[in-house]
């Protein structure tokens, strides 16, 4: 994205997280995702949610037999946080997003540096 504000800062290249989605509709999701956050989606589909801007992908190892399911699920969120914020809000916005989606219904598992601070499904948010 050209918005200065977002992406990887040199700071921040480690608080990007990617969020794999058993959801075969990006549309669909991204809509569910927004209601379920409360905020309006973007143009190109794209959520800005706290410090975090939440982008679908298409997920590549989708159809490739791997060993764990969730790497076979079409969708995959990136969550990238806005420069200069701390790791500590990147974290809990993060979390919001993974609730909201586990929310909306759909299965999702985490997969970023501090994905052991994010809940488990069906538990609490984890303090940080």
């Amino acid at each position: 994205m050209e918005d200065s504000t977002f992406g990887p800062a040199r700071a921040n290249v480690d608080l990007e997280c990617q969020i794999y989605v058993a959801a075969p509709s990006r549309d669909r999701l991204m809509e569910r995702l927004a209601a379920v956050l409360n905020v309006s989606l973007g143009p190109d589909r794209v959520i800005s949610y706290g410090c975090v801007e939440v982008e679908w992908e298409h997920n590549d190892y989708e159809g490739t037999g791997a060993h764990m399911e969730f790497l076979d699920w079409h969708s995959l969120l990136g969550c990238r946080p806005r420069r200069g914020v701390s790791a500590t809000a990147v974290v809990a916005d993060t979390a919001a997003v993974l609730e909201a989606v586990r929310e909306a219904g759909y299965r999702a598992v985490p997969v970023c540096d501090y994905e052991e601070l994010l809940p488990e499904p069906g538990t609490e948010p984890r303090p940080t």
